[in-house]
């Protein structure tokens, strides 16, 4: 009997233990349990997140995105050179109406909004066409489709006031790319599309419509299509938001539920500078009509209409100006775009400095006639190439800084060849490398090819190409924007077809090779650089929400060209621009000297014959360069009327801009 309270103490402790034991396996089990509920949700918001969507669609409730604002484009200086606004835009959400109720919703939308019964189905993506037959839709019936952009006030008003007539539409504010009315440095900065159309025409586009995830590009919102609006894509756009409502059995919105704010994209400092690019647009228009109406005599040029310019700093590799010629207005894109839009954009909208563009025929009788009897923006660099074949003589021993020449007036390379002769017939007596580049005389340069070829048989031409790439001359300059042009080194296909002289005497002197206009720039900053050849840039830095993210100046490559050979060929293009020189008649007005090179072109067209393209190379101050420029006036005569002037107008700016005022 005395062992009992023994017994009922084990007891209890048996059913304390008991119990706690009981509590944990409950405590496990409510655990597992929010365990599994948190894995269902997670698999329902990412696994399942399209059959809810739709779910939500059939209950009455909707998921609006809010497109992203695109970031600024501003010049280096903070300038305003892209921006957006804000506009009405009117979505269909679809709702529970018959077909022939959705059918009468887009007519009356038609009337309403100026637009066929036709386009406003197709907006609508309801499955009908207009006889109310069934067709493919493009996007699932809950998505979002938008009908018009940029409504007027009063079809604002027309919408909003008569909700029963318009079941579905809701008008909502979207951003919408504006560029200036100037037509600023147009085909640098490019332009934008809407996504649906640009996922079908470039690559970019087509991998990012095969995503799958939260932060899918809707078929309406804007994207880059070229220049820094295509290149700079992903800095530009935003992070789309969104709202979640609840809408009545018309479609309108009664309540959000939830939204979140779109994140706008980076903004752009570009390297171009506004003053100078303005003042040079203003000059290219000015001196073209001068040269087509006004100029005497043979410096008249009846069909000079286009022109192409880079000025861009030697030791940065930073673009102030950038000029392709003629332009137009990107405004035109955020609207519908006529075939007859269409047909003059053909002449306008391709960049010239950096890829083939044709002549401006637009005021032609038979513009697509006319074009194919003038020459492209890519052409015979001419003359201007005599620096650098002054410093692939120099390096390679076939001269030295005063090597004597009896210029012979014309000089036959080989028998039976057409001779090689000076502009207008001159002949410029005894010359050395620096004489013959002031006076830019073909028989000098010719006689330094042939000695090379001569010297070193098809080595030569293999040797002068590897030469002339190491400062931009046949290969990419990297510019950031798409499209680039490596030009075309014809000097190549004559060695191999016909004779490996008669490719490096005629390149010898620029008449076997094209380049574009950026890849001269690049070349005449290399030289001015001591053989240091930088990447173009035109972005200095970007705005990532108040964090700076600074682009650094980038070496591409330096020149295997001994150093001591540059100062040779920079005198002799000083002495261009000095009395006796063939562009003496220019930079006068400068505080320094200018180190330049006149170019005359010639180029056989079919069916047209041999015409005379205006090339101009410089950079200043010859005696420490800060700016080089290169300008191409297709068909625009002597370099030294034809383009020099322009050269001139970018040189005097840069100053302006960039040095005088910072003194």
């Amino acid at each position: 009997m005395k062992r009992l309270p023994m017994l009922n103490s084990q007891r209890r402790r048996d059913e304390k233990e008991f119990t706690f034991q009981r509590l944990h396996i409950l405590w496990l089990t409510v655990f597992l349990l929010f365990v599994a509920l948190l894995l269902r949700l997670s698999w329902v918001q990412l696994s399942s997140g399209e059959t809810y969507h739709q779910l939500a669609a059939e209950n009455n409730f909707k998921q609006i995105p809010i497109v992203a604002p695109r970031g600024n484009i501003v010049d280096h200086e903070g300038k305003l050179l892209v921006g957006s606004q804000p506009l009405y835009t009117a979505i269909y959400l679809e709702t529970d109406q018959t077909t022939e109720q959705k059918r009468m919703t887009a007519k009356k939308l038609a009337a309403s909004l100026g637009m066929s019964l036709k386009e406003v189905l197709k907006n609508m993506d309801v499955g009908l066409d207009t006889k109310g037959k069934q067709v493919a839709r493009k996007q699932p019936p809950y998505y979002p489709k938008k009908i018009k952009d940029r409504l007027t006030e009063k079809e604002v008003a027309r919408l909003s006031e008569h909700p029963s007539e318009f079941k579905g539409v809701n008008v909502i504010l979207e951003p919408l790319r504006e560029y200036r009315k100037d037509s600023f440095a147009v085909q640098t900065l490019g332009y934008v599309r809407p996504f649906q159309g640009a996922k079908n025409s470039l690559e970019k586009y087509k991998k990012a419509s095969k995503k799958s995830d939260s932060d899918d590009y809707l078929d309406w919102e804007q994207v880059g299509m070229d220049g820094l609006e295509y290149s700079y894509q992903d800095q530009l756009r935003g992070k789309n938001g969104y709202r979640i409502v609840r809408v009545n059995s018309a479609g309108k919105v009664q309540e959000v539920i939830k939204k979140v704010n779109p994140r706008s994209g980076n903004k752009l400092y570009t390297t171009l500078d506004e003053k100078m690019q303005l003042e040079a647009e203003k000059k290219v228009e000015q001196h073209l009509s001068y040269l087509r109406n006004q100029a005497p005599g043979r410096d008249r040029s009846p069909y000079a209409r286009n022109a192409y310019a880079v000025a861009m700093e030697v030791k940065s590799g930073r673009i102030r100006s950038m000029i392709s010629y003629p332009d137009y207005d990107p405004n035109i894109w955020n609207g519908s775009v006529t075939s007859q839009d269409y047909n003059k954009l053909a002449y306008t909208i391709r960049n010239g400095t950096i890829s083939e563009a044709p002549y401006d025929a637009r005021y032609a009788d038979d513009p697509d006639k006319e074009y194919r009897r003038h020459p492209l923006s890519v052409l015979p660099l001419g003359s201007t190439f005599k620096p650098m074949m002054a410093l692939m003589g120099l390096d390679k021993g076939l001269i030295t800084a005063y090597t004597p020449f009896k210029d012979p007036g014309a000089f036959y390379y080989a028998p039976s060849t057409a001779p090689i002769r000076n502009s207008s017939n001159h002949n410029y007596g005894m010359l050395n490398v620096k004489k013959a580049l002031a006076k830019s005389a073909n028989t000098f340069f010719s006689w330094v090819g042939s000695r090379w070829y001569h010297k070193d048989g098809k080595k030569s031409v293999k040797e002068f190409q590897q030469l002339t790439h190491q400062f931009g001359l046949g290969s990419m300059s990297e510019v950031p924007l798409k499209g680039e042009s490596d030009g075309t080194e014809d000097y190549l296909s004559i060695a191999d077809r016909y004779s490996g002289l008669s490719g490096m005497v005629l390149a010898s002197f620029g008449q076997a090779q094209r380049y574009t206009a950026m890849q001269l720039a690049q070349y005449t900053a290399t030289v001015a650089n001591n053989g240091k050849r930088m990447k173009p840039q035109l972005v200095e830095k970007i705005d990532k929400k108040g964090k700076i993210e600074e682009i650094k100046p980038e070496l591409l490559n330096t020149s295997e060209i001994d150093a001591s050979h540059f100062k040779t060929v920079k005198y002799g293009m000083v002495a261009v621009t000095q009395p006796g020189g063939t562009a003496s008649h220019l930079f006068r007005g400068l505080p320094f000297k200018v180190a330049a090179k006149t170019g005359t072109s010639e180029q056989d067209i079919p069916g047209r014959g041999r015409v005379e393209n205006s090339v101009f190379i410089a950079f200043a101050p010859a005696d420490d360069p800060q700016i080089a420029v290169a300008v191409i006036v297709p068909e625009g005569g002597y370099g030294g009327r034809g383009a020099g002037p322009i050269a001139e107008s970018l040189i005097t700016n840069y100053y302006k801009r960039f040095m005088k005022e910072k003194k």
